[in-house]
């Protein structure tokens, strides 16, 4: 892995990100996974979880981490900028000429199109960490689809990772109902985890 093709790389990731940090996991994943195979999805999701609980964006940590992995300290600062120069470049361009497009019916069109694309994006997301954490097996859906049409494919192992479950609901109560600060959930996440996969499980 060349400096500059680990540059390429971030620089794609960043150019084509709409929707902040969460929007652009979908993308990490496809070229950091599947694309160009530089980690494992196991890795990949440790490493967005560590991302929740070191200061940073979500993808500057993982151009960070990667990018020392493959080239040291100069590695790490060849992801960061790869990552970092599309938007600094872009977000420069629209303050310039924001006046000029505020009103354009296109623009207003183009933003409420991509609205739901970002939001697809973060949900595939959430489907991703679910079959990593809440669930023992990536969800049927290939199955699913199969057996609807008539085929016969065979179905899948699938079942709940419970402690994985347990936490995601004590995090979801405690965020929506209690509102409870995103800091102390992942405290309480991590304890929990310690719990129940390191002592019980």
């Amino acid at each position: 892995m060349t400096l500059f093709k680990l540059y390429w790389i971030f620089f794609k990731i960043g150019f084509f990100t709409y929707g902040g940090g969460y929007a652009m996991i979908p993308l990490l994943q496809e070229e950091l996974v599947r694309r160009y195979q530089l980690i494992t999805a196991a890795d990949f999701g440790n490493i967005m979880a560590i991302a929740q609980v070191t200061p940073g964006p979500v993808g500057i940590n993982a151009a960070t981490y990667i990018g020392y992995n493959y080239g040291g300290v100069t590695g790490a600062l060849v992801g960061t900028a790869g990552l970092m120069v599309p938007s600094l470049v872009i977000i420069s361009i629209v303050v310039h000429f924001v006046k000029a497009f505020e009103n354009s019916l296109a623009v207003k069109g183009m933003l409420a199109g991509i609205r739901p694309a970002v939001l697809g994006m973060i949900a595939a997301a959430v489907l991703f960490f679910a079959e990593m954490s809440v669930f023992t097996a990536p969800l049927p859906v290939n199955w699913l689809m199969s057996h609807l049409s008539g085929g016969g494919a065979a179905k899948p192992a699938f079942g709940i990772c419970w402690p994985g479950a347990v936490i995601f609901v004590v995090a979801l109560v405690a965020s929506r109902w209690f509102k409870i600060p995103a800091t102390w959930i992942l405290v309480l996440s991590a304890v929990l985890g310690v719990i129940l996969f390191g002592l019980l499980g």
